[in-house]
């Protein structure tokens, strides 16, 4: 059966084909070998020798799990675990800090060369520990404790599961960062120069996209260097769409793929108009020099990988659905909310097209927000940044102060 369509919508999202790394004497292993995607259960590795490739919160947490049966686990990455974000802290999710308040910081401020972190940061970490409660405790000792390169979220993509510490402080796991260099019958060479015994492996290693049911043109796309916001390709116009495919370092897939939903529909309405070629493509410049600078670990392994407040800052000002400060300072209590409070969809459904006031304003009093002390200090700092980019000594905050 085929059939005629003037417009495509892709929606099939980077999590296709699982991604399993070629090595040298692959073939040789004669354990149990399976992709993160067909794990079910640690049952199939009780009491075996199990080495873990990669992480991710996938990889994170099926750690955790083979830990407690296995005889043995080794846990190997690259290039570290990226920004470990644990998944709850001070009794609330870990959603809660993706704030306006935060992440609308300028970039250039906010991140900072090498590993370290600047004398701002550690004091809101240390504000932050004022809320702790006894497992948050626990595991900052935990974290300090297993020997990993630690980043900064602003650089690297966000793996939002500590459990994969919790299998070596509870479990007596074993973590290492090096590559594997030559597989056995029974056993893996490093590059680190170790050589660990095994009888099954786990590949964390992520997937391949497969556009295949595309023409040809389209099937070694690059999100970051095909495409106009990872969504429309500059040639092709409103004929093809790209939605879900700009993955955050932190937050989520769906608010951002919300938001482009939004706008394919009103561009293929055409209520909205896209940019000339030539803009796009400047544009696409712009955010892929950005991108690279922002993500210098990553950049080039994740095409998709994006800003998750310039990203939805964008799309909320392309859209028209962006924050009207005058409205909202009428309620005080909402605009604390959505300063102080998550960066859900609802703020998004507040103004423009496809808006729901009421509906958004309702969604708003039951999320969740940070603890005060920590609106003091963000408050403060967004007032001293604020001040100090009025005088031009630093990029202004973004998505705070929009009419």
């Amino acid at each position: 059966h085929t059939s005629v369509f003037d417009k495509i919508i892709v929606c099939s999202g980077s999590n296709h084909v699982p991604h399993v790394p070629q090595v040298e004497g692959d073939h040789l292993f004669e354990g149990d070998s399976c992709h993160s995607s067909q794990y079910r259960s640690a049952k199939p590795f009780q009491g075996k020798k199990v080495l873990l490739v990669g992480m991710g919160e996938s990889g994170s947490d099926i750690a955790y799990s083979i830990s407690k049966v296995a005889k043995s686990l080794q846990i190997m990455t690259r290039k570290g675990p990226g920004a470990v974000i644990a998944r709850r802290k001070y009794g609330k999710v870990i959603d809660v800090d993706t704030t306006r308040a935060y992440h609308g910081l300028p970039k250039t401020f906010m991140k900072f060369e090498g590993l370290g972190s600047p004398l701002w940061h550690k004091l809101k970490t240390w504000i932050e520990s004022l809320n702790n409660n006894e497992e948050d405790d626990a595991l900052d000792v935990a974290m300090a404790n297993v020997k990993f390169t630690k980043y900064h979220w602003m650089s690297r993509y966000g793996t939002k599961s500590e459990n994969f510490i919790r299998a070596v402080t509870e479990h007596g796991a074993t973590y290492k960062e090096t590559n594997i260099l030559e597989m056995g019958a029974k056993s893996v060479k490093m590059g680190n120069g170790s050589a660990y015994e095994c009888d099954a492996i786990v590949w964390c290693s992520g997937f391949s996209t497969n556009f295949s049911f595309l023409p040809s043109e389209f099937r070694k796309l690059q999100y970051r260097n095909d495409l106009w916001k990872k969504t429309f390709h500059p040639t092709f116009g409103t004929s093809i769409a790209f939605v879900g495919f700009a993955r955050p370092n932190v937050g989520s897939i769906p608010p951002i793929a919300e938001l482009q939903a939004r706008f394919t529909a009103l561009a293929l309405a055409e209520r909205v108009s896209l940019p000339l070629s030539d803009e796009m493509e400047s544009v696409m410049k712009i955010d892929r020099e950005y991108e690279e600078w922002l993500f210098p670990w990553d950049y080039e392994r994740v095409q998709s990988l994006c800003s998750y407040m310039e990203t939805l800052m964008d799309w909320s000002r392309l859209l028209g659905c962006d924050i009207d400060l005058a409205r909202l300072v009428r309620n005080p209590s909402i605009a604390g909310r959505v300063i102080f409070g998550p960066l859900i969809p609802a703020q998004f459904r507040l103004f423009g097209p496809g808006s729901d006031f009421d509906g958004s304003m309702e969604a708003l009093t039951l999320a969740d927000s940070i603890p005060f002390v920590q609106k003091q200090f963000l408050f403060s700092l967004m007032l001293a940044i604020g001040t100090l980019s009025n005088f031009g000594l630093a990029d202004p905050p973004i998505g705070l102060f929009l009419s």
